[in-house]
Formats: structure tokens, C-alpha cells, sequence
């Protein structure tokens, strides 16, 4: 049998410490500087034209931006912090106890034997239904293809 070889010691470098070893990070404080006029910062940006004709490109299949939208340079970064508007209002706490009582009260009833095991699996049928087509019926109307 061969004999095996002794692995290397460690070394304190990496191969991304090795890599960039003369690269030096780019570090500057320093502001950007203002626009070249105050026109040109009011001034609206055109997305890229696409050639009207001629060989296709790579990007042919990616959606380009509406021509008649156009972005503009106020100068600010925006403030992604702020907390959009809900898309729907929330229920209350008073509506969350009612919905809770309720449930609590039908989950008493089906341990208790009040509730026949028939429309038990009526209602789950029912909801099972309602899971499975709801969203399909939701987009049908939204597309307006009723």
C-alpha cells in the first residue's frame, strides 16, 4: 500500500485574500457632484429606443418600457422606509374576538356530538370546494372572461 501524503498546513490567507491582495478597497466620503445644469436635472429620461428594424438582439424577449413614461431626476434618493397603505382594511379587534367566539363555539359543539358528523363533512366539503376553485373564479372575473 502506498503511502499517503501529509496535507498542507493552513495558511492564514484565503484565495480571495490572494486574488485581490493589490486591490485597494474604494473608499471615499466625498459628495457627488451636482448636475451638469439645473436644466439637465429636471430634464425627463428616455428609456433606450429599440432599433425600428434590423438584426435581432439579445434582450429581444425583454419587456422594454412604456415610451410615453418617463422617468425624472428630482435629485433625491426615494424613501423605501415609508409603509405603503394596506390594500384592504384590516378587521378590528373586536371582529377577530367574534370570528374566535364563533369558531370556539362550533369546535364545542362538534366535541359535544351537537353538530351531526353528516354536515360536519358537508361544511368541509364545502370549504374544500371553495379552496379549490376560488382564486380560478376570482381571476375569471378580474380578466372579465365570465
Amino acid at each position: 500500500m502506498a503511502p499517503i501524503a501529509a496535507a498542507s498546513a493552513c495558511t492564514s490567507t484565503s484565495t480571495v485574500d490572494t486574488a485581490f491582495s493589490g486591490v485597494e478597497p474604494p473608499v471615499s466620503n466625498a459628495p457627488l457632484p451636482p448636475p451638469a445644469s439645473p436644466a439637465a436635472e429636471d430634464a425627463p429620461v428616455a428609456p433606450d429606443a429599440a432599433p425600428a428594424s434590423g438584426p435581432a438582439t439579445a434582450d429581444a424577449g425583454v419587456a422594454r418600457p412604456d415610451p410615453g413614461v418617463l422617468a425624472r431626476n428630482t435629485g433625491a434618493y426615494p424613501n423605501i422606509n415609508v409603509e405603503p397603505p394596506p390594500a384592504s382594511t384590516h378587521i378590528t379587534d373586536a371582529e377577530r374576538a367574534a370570528l374566535l367566539a364563533e369558531m370556539r363555539a362550533l369546535q364545542a359543539g362538534v366535541a359535544a356530538g351537537r353538530v351531526s358528523p353528516e354536515a360536519s363533512a358537508a361544511r368541509l366539503a364545502e370549504l374544500e370546494r371553495l379552496a379549490a376553485t376560488h382564486s380560478e373564479e376570482v381571476l375569471r372575473r378580474i380578466e372579465g372572461r365570465q
